[in-house]
């Protein structure tokens, strides 16, 4: 066995777990001593040399298919090796995987060759090695460029048209790509300078997509929903009542034992919209803080809804807050709950 010189094996083979250590970002050599010390190859008594010139094999093999992985229609069309359908959709799959931690990083980041050549500190704060980090960020690249280039009618056919990606990979997390795209709509059409009726072509910014500096200033006090025991109190009585009466008295009962702590959860989300950081992990922040509490009390999307547009369809009748001269907030309340309601209900998945 230490005598072989070369081996040739059609069609190609391919071994999952050094692919798997390729993809991580691990050199040869330490993907070497990561499979020395692996159970199953313990089990085949080779040497620490034939570990070596297997993995550096393995190695040249996914390099030279990197090329075909980046465009993967084209990996079913060459004519290099020979590598069975399954297998091709088992590179594909993996090679287009991400780590969360990572994607979180990039998200809401313009995707440019100066980021790329600052992964490093990605790299060390989600502990995931380099070429990694460059893989996915090259990938995220790559699908939003066909994207752009692209008539889409739907993101997650396009991206699997383009791709050869399951649906699972078309997603983003919990996530999908449509959903992201109609909250980003529902934020451009609502919360944007563009989107005050009151705004001219020259004060829209560069493209009229900057946020409503204004507005997001004034949702910090909302915090009056929550803090103001007055107005509290008859929000959540006027919204019990509405939902005891058009829905049922049990959600009525769980809204009532929940409604500050929900509302609170909201509206400090909203309040921390003027901090850009912020508004890139907005999403996020709905799916964390307000949806998981809300599938923890046993809400389905509907009930979530029917909360939040009793919210919106009965701040207008505060007299708490007229007496206190707020009537201002009752617009901007409307127009943050408008939107959340829609973005929160899209991304609601059962």
């Amino acid at each position: 066995m230490e005598d072989i010189e070369v081996f040739y094996m059609d069609p190609a083979f391919i071994d999952p777990q050094v692919y798997d250590l390729w993809l991580r970002g691990f050199s040869e050599s330490e993907a070497t001593q990561r499979r020395e010390c692996d159970d199953a190859v313990k089990k085949l008594c080779v040497s620490y040399a034939i570990i070596s010139s297997d993995t550096q094999d393995q190695f040249r093999l996914f390099f030279l298919l990197e090329r075909f992985l980046q465009s993967p229609p084209m990996l079913a069309r060459q004519m290099l090796l020979h590598i069975p359908p399954d297998v091709q959709d088992m590179l594909i799959e993996k090679y287009y995987q991400f780590d969360k931690e990572v994607v979180r990083e990039l998200l809401g980041k313009k995707l440019t060759g100066r980021l790329r050549k600052d992964l490093d500190d990605i790299s060390e704060k989600t502990n995931v090695p380099l070429k990694s980090c460059r893989r996915q960020f090259d990938n995220m690249k790559n699908v939003l460029r066909s994207i752009e280039e692209t008539e889409v009618v739907g993101l997650t056919d396009t991206i699997k048209k383009l791709f050869l990606l399951s649906d699972t990979l078309a997603r983003l997390s919990h996530l999908t790509f449509d959903d992201l795209i109609f909250c980003a709509g529902q934020m451009l059409d609502h919360w944007t300078i563009a989107s005050v009726e009151e705004s001219t072509v020259t004060d829209v910014g560069d493209t009229g997509a900057e946020f409503d500096r204004v507005f997001l200033q004034e949702l910090r006090d909302l915090k009056v929903f929550v803090n103001d025991r007055d107005i509290v109190e008859e929000h959540k009585s006027l919204v019990c009542s509405v939902i005891s009466k058009r829905f049922t008295k049990k959600l009525a009962k769980s809204v009532e034992a929940n409604f500050k702590n929900l509302c609170r959860c909201l509206l400090n989300i909203g309040a921390g919209l003027i901090h850009s950081k912020e508004v890139k992990d907005v999403l996020s922040d709905f799916a964390e803080k307000f949806i998981e509490p809300c599938k923890q009390l046993e809400w389905d999307a509907k009930e979530t809804e029917i909360f939040l547009e009793s919210l919106v369809n009965t701040c207008t009748d505060l007299d708490s807050l007229h007496k206190s001269n707020l009537e201002r907030l009752i617009l901007v309340y409307s127009r943050f709950l408008t939107v959340s309601q829609k973005c929160i209900v899209q991304m609601y998945h059962e």
